[in-house]
């Protein structure tokens, strides 16, 4: 067996990941806002973005695998709302029905 001792404790690793994702997203985002250059690129990169989605919605495979994942989410929210119906009922608290004095010892005195 190998001695490997973990420090579970140590996360300046993770931290200085954190604030250098931090410290990049913040000046990217000013950069793409503030700038004629980054608002150029920005207006770029969305026409791209709309002309890449034209072309998978028409890619008939992609079409047909969507087709299928719809039908599926059908089945399983359906079977979900069944489910949860018969949780529903399983579990609701019925009220006794209010009986005199006399009911509970099995006579009725009739009405």
């Amino acid at each position: 067996m190998s001695d490997h001792t973990c420090d579970h404790n140590d996360s300046s690793g993770f931290t200085a990941g954190l604030l250098l994702g931090l410290v990049t997203g913040a000046a990217s985002a000013h950069f793409l806002m503030n700038t004629d250059k980054g608002q150029g690129l920005l207006k770029t990169l969305k026409e791209n973005a709309g002309d890449a989605l034209k072309e998978l919605g028409d890619n008939p495979a992609l079409t047909q695998k969507i087709a299928d994942l719809q039908i599926t989410m059908d089945k399983a929210r359906a079977t979900i709302n069944q489910a949860a119906g018969k949780v529903a009922d399983a579990t609701q608290t019925k009220k006794p029905t209010k009986r005199n004095f006399f009911q509970k010892l099995g006579a009725s005195l009739g009405k």
